[in-house]
């Protein structure tokens, strides 16, 4: 008897301890839940990377003296890269500044009369701002606007055959241009763009009939916010 006691105050302790630990359980897992249910605000995406690749058209360049005629750039690949920061943001539009990259690593030649560059390569950096419409909307059309720096490389070779002396030459830039973001999730879009960067002249060994050039480039790629 005193056995049968024994086993049924143990028994009784250890279902006790059960429902202890299954209530204990059922506690975390509760505060658990209303931790999760508690509206968290999400945090805010300023900043976003886009990557893109495009092109350039072909284009044509009179020479300051007319004999000589003018001399036709080859179209090309463009290679770019965008940083862009949120400085303000309303329902209707947000305000970034940003910098944009693109490179064009080879544009050739031709001229009939007068001696030029078999090629030359073309890197513009210009910091700007950039004004998104609708920025929480799927599709939201945006303009730009900035200004900075270009570097031209022409090739080491005339098209006469002879070596050249300066290969590199810095300029000045001014960029403009628009274009669509589409948003495919919160951390993901698309990107399609035209840009204009106006610069002062590559040196083609011959002076040309404008003191600028229009580098007018078209691309698309792909934008990550965070």
């Amino acid at each position: 008897m005193k056995n049968a006691v024994v086993k049924f105050r143990s028994d009784n302790k250890m279902a006790e301890k059960s429902f202890s630990s299954r209530s204990s359980f059922r506690s975390i897992i509760s505060m658990l839940l209303a931790f999760l249910a508690i509206p968290f605000p999400v945090l805010a995406q300023n900043n976003e990377i886009t990557l893109s690749l495009g092109g350039i058209p072909s284009q044509s360049r009179s020479f300051q003296n007319p004999a000589l005629g003018s001399t036709q750039i080859s179209s090309d690949v463009s290679l770019g890269a965008n940083y862009g920061h949120r400085l303000l943001n309303a329902r209707v539009a947000a305000l970034y500044g940003e910098i944009e990259f693109v490179a064009l690593p080879n544009r050739s030649l031709a001229a009939t009369t007068a001696t030029v560059p078999q090629n030359y390569a073309s890197l513009y950096v210009t910091p700007g701002v950039r004004l998104k419409l609708l920025p929480g909307a799927r599709l939201s059309p945006w303009v730009a606007v900035g200004g900075g720096y270009a570097l031209y490389e022409q090739s080491a070779k005339l098209s006469n055959g002879q070596n050249t002396t300066n290969k590199f030459l810095n300029r000045g830039v001014f960029d403009f241009g628009g274009g669509l973001d589409y948003r495919l999730l919160r951390f993901l879009g698309l990107r399609a763009e035209v840009r204009d960067f106006l610069s002062g002249n590559p040196n083609l060994n011959v002076a040309l009939s404008s003191s600028t050039q229009h580098n007018v480039v078209a691309s698309g790629g792909v934008s990550v916010r965070f």
